[in-house]
């Protein structure tokens, strides 16, 4: 059986460490993962000043938290250097039509969940997918601002009926 599981890129500091948000996905990623040790992975995002500004992408941050947590490093697919959900899709989307997977994972937030699966169904549409939230544990002050920023994004997307 074919399986995939794509993991959404979040911000990590000038130094390279993980923010709440990033740790939040790989986390959910790494207990996904234990349990269900067929699947290849994708992990997205490269640069971008609101989320990596390092010499290296972000997606070998998101490896290396995966790999020092024993998902070996042969069960990792190429990683797009994307630089925002847009991107992630629109650059794993020729992937996934030639891996034509069994089952599709995609992690992320699950206060990003809505607008990464608007996009996703724009975007990639493939049949077989199922998202998996990852919980947050961020502070209510800290997650109500990103809960706002993404029902106001969600809302533009739709009124602009976008269609990747």
């Amino acid at each position: 059986m074919n399986k995939l599981l794509i993991v959404l890129g979040a911000p990590n500091d000038h130094l390279g460490n993980l923010s709440q948000i990033a740790e939040d996905r790989l986390a959910c990623t790494c207990h996904f993962y234990g349990a269900n040790n067929d699947f290849k992975i994708i992990c997205t995002g490269g640069f971008g000043p609101h989320f990596n500004t390092t010499d290296r992408p972000h997606y070998d941050y998101a490896k290396k938290y995966l790999t020092d947590r024993n998902v070996p490093a042969g069960a990792f697919l190429d990683c797009p250097l994307s630089a925002n959900t847009i991107e992630d899709f629109q650059m794993t989307r020729e992937r996934v039509l030639e891996e034509k997977p069994d089952i599709l994972v995609v992690i992320t937030s699950d206060f990003h969940l809505p607008r990464a699966r608007f996009l996703y169904d724009r975007i990639i549409g493939y049949p077989r997918v199922v998202f998996l939230p990852a919980p947050s544990a961020l502070p209510p002050e800290q997650l109500s601002p990103l809960l706002e920023h993404e029902a106001r994004a969600l809302q533009k997307l739709q009124e602009r009926d976008y269609t990747g």
